[in-house]
């Protein structure tokens, strides 16, 4: 079911490319060399750049079946495989076992314990904001959950606001999917000579600069070295 959910999706081109993970032909290393290629351009332009990792709490584990569902209708995807997935999703419930005896409740979040699909229905409800329109001095990728988003500006001033754009629009994005932003692991790496350091916040909340990060396993500094 998965394989043919999958081979639908790549051969009708239906996910965006900036999408990295789990998917034929793409890797850890084009989602860094996209990475990098993008930020020594727009500093070679003589651009400052905001790199901001994402952290989104849970991400596969709090995935609401309503989400996956209403993604899977909109991809055009083949009725047979559109049901098996709705037959597999909908009505679900899980039972507990307490001191007081065994409880019952419905199960709306999270892909199925055990099932290899986790991954292919990620990537088609993360399609929806990879899709989106974004200015065009903001870049999008993303490895599975692992979202970046580059900015670029000619001042600081227009770094911090098209910095906060685009959080409101990643922002909206997450609540229209019930998924919650980790403000604490969300932090931003600046490529600038910029001596005072730009106030980014996420629903009110300081999102910290870092001096590196690390992307997919490879240490990142704001010198590149």
């Amino acid at each position: 079911m998965t394989q043919r959910l999958t081979y639908h999706l790549e051969s009708t081109n239906s996910l965006n490319d900036r999408q990295h993970g789990f998917r034929e032909g793409k890797s850890v290393d084009t989602a860094i060399n996209e990475l990098l290629r993008k930020i020594k351009t727009a500093r070679r332009d003589g651009k400052h750049v905001l790199v901001l990792s994402i952290d989104i709490k849970g991400a596969f584990g709090n995935l609401q079946h309503r989400a996956i569902l209403k993604s899977l209708d909109a991809s055009a995807c083949p009725s047979n495989i559109n049901r098996l997935f709705h037959s597999l999703l909908q009505n679900r419930k899980v039972t507990l076992l307490t001191p007081q005896g065994s409880a019952t409740k419905d199960q709306k979040q999270g892909c199925p314990q055990g099932s290899c699909s986790g991954p292919a229905l990620w990537n088609l409800v993360a399609n929806e904001i990879l899709n989106q329109v974004w200015p065009y001095n903001v870049h999008i990728q993303a490895f599975a959950d692992d979202f970046v988003l580059i900015i670029k500006a000619d001042t600081n001033r227009s770094l911090v606001e098209d910095t906060q754009s685009a959080i409101t629009q990643f922002s909206s994005w997450c609540s229209e999917n019930e998924l919650d932003i980790s403000t604490e692991k969300t932090n931003y790496i600046l490529f600038s000579k910029m001596v005072r350091s730009p106030k980014i916040t996420w629903n009110g909340y300081k999102i910290n600069r870092v001096k590196s990060f690390k992307y997919l396993g490879i240490h990142v500094d704001d010198r590149l070295n």
